[in-house]
C-alpha cells in the first residue's frame, strides 16, 4: 500500500510529524535502555556472578514501550506487512477503496485496543498491582501503551480520510 507524504506546512501535518518524531525518540531511548540494562546484567553476571536485580522486568517493560512508541514511525516508513501480490493486481480505484477500508478498520481496531488497554490500566491501578520483583506500578505502562495505540489509531484514521479524498 502506498504511503503519502503530508504537506509539512499544514498544522495537522506538523502535529502528526511531531507526534511521530517524538514517539520515535522515546522508542529509541527505550531500546537504548534495554541494551544498557542487558549489558549491565551480563557484565554483573560475568564479573561478580551477580545479576542486575529486576533486569528482566525492566527489559520487558522497555520492550513493550518500544513496540508501542515505534508504531507511527514504522507505519510512515511502510515497515508493516502487506499483501502486495494481490494489491498490485487490483485496479487503481479498487486499491484506493481497499486502502480506505483497511485503514478505517485498522483505526477502529487500534482505537478499541487503546480503550481496552486504558480500562485494564484503570483496573490495575484500582487494585494496586505492581511488578513482581521491583514493585513498579504496572498501570503506568498500560496507560502509555493505550496512548500509543490511540495515536496510531489517529494516524490510521488520517490515512483513511486521505484515501477517501483520493476516490473522487
Amino acid at each position: 500500500m502506498t504511503e503519502h507524504v503530508p504537506n509539512p506546512g499544514r498544522p495537522s501535518a506538523r502535529l502528526f510529524s511531531g507526534l511521530e518524531g517524538g514517539m520515535k525518540v522515546v522508542a529509541a531511548a527505550c531500546l537504548m535502555g534495554m541494551a544498557l540494562v542487558t549489558g549491565l546484567d551480563v557484565a554483573g553476571r560475568a564479573a561478580m556472578n551477580t545479576p542486575l536485580f529486576g533486569s528482566e522486568e525492566i527489559t520487558s517493560i522497555l520492550a513493550a514501550l518500544v513496540v508501542g512508541f515505534s508504531l507511527p514511525y514504522a507505519h510512515s516508513q511502510g515497515s508493516h506487512i502487506g499483501v502486495e501480490v494481490v494489491y498490485q493486481r487490483l485496479g487503481r480505484r479498487a486499491r484506493r477503496m481497499l486502502d480506505f477500508c483497511t485503514r478505517l478498520v485498522s483505526a477502529a481496531l487500534f482505537g478499541e485496543i487503546a480503550r481496552q488497554m486504558w480500562a485494564y490500566g484503570l483496573d490495575k491501578r484500582a487494585v494496586g498491582q505492581v511488578s513482581m520483583n521491583l514493585g513498579l506500578p504496572t498501570y503506568h505502562v498500560l496507560f502509555a501503551l493505550a496512548g500509543c495505540f490511540a495515536v496510531f489509531a489517529l494516524f490510521q484514521l488520517r490515512d483513511a480520510l486521505r484515501a477517501l479524498r483520493r476516490q473522487g
